[in-house]
């Protein structure tokens, strides 16, 4: 199609997607997010950072293989690490949502998941090596070396089997699933105490996470 021939369906269409993503789910008292659609942001059962009680939750939706990604988890999350999680402030919690490879972001996401059926802490051990070691992620032993290699304490077979198996990957594409009817269409997209940020910027996140904390003080 040229793409100097904008027609009126597809100018109707890009205000249909465009009010879509401007809906901010919202922070409901059982502690779960819902969108208009009825979709929940459950943060139970998810990699997770924190104290549980903090009174901020900073939800991320991401894919070890997006270099966007990458950025944040080099640059932006170490300074939340520091100042809102080590504090007790705030706690993260991880959920995936694959946009680079159709096949491969789901099975490294899967491995992902299968390092945090093993140990909490291991997965966010391995959560910057995975976004730091991008290149070599599309091979799959590969990447399971890597894992191994910087979590020995993993059990080589017991994370084998559960990526040979796909059982990781189901999560992968049910929080994608999920993802998708909150509105989330690319990556790092951050949620502070169930509100989407424009951008996973440093300061659009602090300015997010003061707001919440002041919020909680009223």
């Amino acid at each position: 199609m040229n793409p100097r021939r904008l027609t009126l369906a597809t100018v109707v269409v890009a205000i249909v997607v465009l009010a879509g993503v401007l809906v901010i789910p919202r922070l409901t008292s059982s502690g779960t997010q819902t969108s208009t659609s009825g979709a929940t942001l459950d943060y139970q059962g998810q990699p997770s950072i924190g104290k549980a009680d903090a009174p901020v939750t900073i939800a991320m939706f991401e894919d070890f293989l997006c270099p966007h990604c990458a950025e944040f988890s080099d640059q932006v999350f170490p300074q939340i690490q520091r100042a809102y999680i080590d504090t007790g402030k705030a706690r993260a919690v991880y959920f995936y949502f694959p946009v680079i490879d159709p096949v491969q972001s789901v099975v490294i996401g899967g491995l992902g998941q299968c390092v945090f059926d093993q140990s909490n802490d291991a997965f966010w051990q391995l959560e910057p090596i995975l976004m730091r070691t991008q290149q070599q992620l599309g091979n799959t032993p590969r990447a399971i070396d890597i894992a191994l290699q910087y979590a020995p304490s993993l059990d080589r077979q017991k994370l084998q089997q559960c990526v040979d198996s796909g059982a990781g990957s189901k999560t992968v594409n049910k929080d994608a699933a999920l993802g998708r009817s909150l509105g989330v269409q690319g990556t790092p997209t951050i949620f502070v105490n169930g509100k989407m940020l424009a951008d996973g910027s440093w300061s659009t996140v602090q300015k997010a996470v003061d707001a919440a904390l002041s919020a909680t003080k009223n």
